[in-house]
């Protein structure tokens, strides 16, 4: 089905595992971590492929070894499966979806996709809330692509009032296979069938984007320039949350909602890539100052030397 969507209510995106279990092979704990943290980090860090950071006993291990023909990943809510999408050559528009369970590593289902209208090597997916779809990202050619689990298109969104979705659009699931997608100055949420949508929000800045949602649908957070800023999801209540003699990005929830991880000291290094060390916030409206570490600022200390942990790639809290 495709579909040219006009948007409501406005003014006329393995080889596997180290598996996900947490007392695999480790590097040893580090600092002391709070306590009340829950769940596992994962994030992408150079050449090491994907790593895994249990908040819980601050053990960090190899989730994903490095493979260039990966495109990228994603874990499904209840942290039971693995998506991964993959170029099944480097030359070629085919690419392979693979679910696989995290805790064995076995293929749960896997499916090959070609671009829908040619031309793209770069697609990338994120599991529904229920597991039943893959949005594949919007590319410069295709726009946003809903699948189910065995590659049948479920719907194709190409433009938005007629004005084209491009690579650079954002896309989030919603607990009800709702999406939060964004496009030139706004933020906009569909619905299923995905026909039509409405303004969540109009984004009147130069530059922002990074944007995070929570997994109860609640929380919208979002990069403003060089600050996180969150808001309800109806676009009210819009609040700086982070402050920084540098720049903050990529503002991750944890699965109960009540923290965001943080890319901060964000520093371009190479055309297309950057590094950030890893902090974390709780996600409650007020204002931290994470360049100071001010009260509630949690850093996210990795090895024997007690050093900040970077990354340069997707991250998920799971």
């Amino acid at each position: 089905m495709k579909n040219s969507l006009i948007y409501l209510l406005f003014p006329l995106f393995i080889l596997l595992l180290g598996c996900s279990n947490d007392d695999d092979t480790a590097v040893a704990p580090v600092t002391t971590n709070p306590t009340h943290l829950k769940g596992t980090l994962f994030f992408d860090w150079a050449t090491e492929g994907t790593l895994a950071f249990n908040t819980e006993t601050a053990i960090k291990r190899e989730f994903l070894s490095y493979n260039s023909k990966r495109n990228n990943w994603d874990i499904s809510r209840d942290n039971e499966i693995l998506l991964t999408v993959s170029k099944n050559e480097i030359s070629s528009d085919v690419m392979t979806f693979t679910m696989s369970k995290m805790s064995d590593g076995s293929i749960a289902n896997q499916f090959e996709y070609t671009p829908l209208n040619g031309g793209s090597a770069f697609n990338s997916g994120k599991l529904s809330p229920d597991k039943s779809l893959v949005a594949v990202m919007p590319t410069f050619r295709e726009g946003l692509v809903l699948l189910k689990t065995d590659g049948t298109v479920v719907a194709h969104l190409e433009d938005v009032n007629g004005e084209k979705l491009d690579r650079s659009e954002q896309v989030q699931w919603l607990p009800d296979n709702g999406i939060l997608l964004t496009h030139k100055n706004y933020i906009i949420k569909i619905a299923p069938p995905y026909t039509s949508g409405s303004l969540v929000k109009e984004m009147n800045f130069e530059d922002w984007g990074d944007m995070g949602v929570n997994q109860q649908g609640t929380k919208i957070a979002v990069r403003v320039t060089n600050h996180i800023h969150m808001m309800n999801i109806d676009g009210s209540d819009f609040v700086q949350v982070t402050e920084s003699n540098s720049k903050e990005a990529y503002p991750t929830f944890s699965p109960d909602g009540k923290y965001l991880l943080i890319g901060t000291d964000y520093k371009p290094v190479a055309p297309m890539g950057a590094i950030w060390y890893l902090k974390i916030i709780p996600a409650d409206g007020k204002k931290y100052n994470v360049s100071n570490d001010s009260e509630g600022v949690i850093p996210v200390m990795i090895d024997r030397n007690n050093s900040l942990q970077t990354a340069s790639g997707a991250m998920l809290w799971r």
